[in-house]
């Protein structure tokens, strides 16, 4: 679970700072002022735990023009 600074479409690639890929947004839970994000990882990696999460802008651009 992800707390998200805002709402990004779902099934978008979601990164580390270091842009490795941990898995994909698929779910928005949470009222509208404090929404979060639900990302089921690629792998069980314990050391993205409690990191900040990104999405790439041209991730965003694809997934918006469908």
């Amino acid at each position: 679970m992800v707390k998200l600074s805002e709402v990004p479409p779902l099934y978008v690639n979601v990164y580390t700072y270091t842009m490795k890929k941990v898995g994909v947004l698929y779910d928005v839970i949470g009222n509208v002022k404090n929404p979060y994000g639900l990302v089921k990882p690629l792998t069980r990696d314990e050391t993205v735990v409690g990191q900040p999460l990104y999405v790439k802008p041209h991730d965003l651009d694809r997934q918006r023009r469908k």
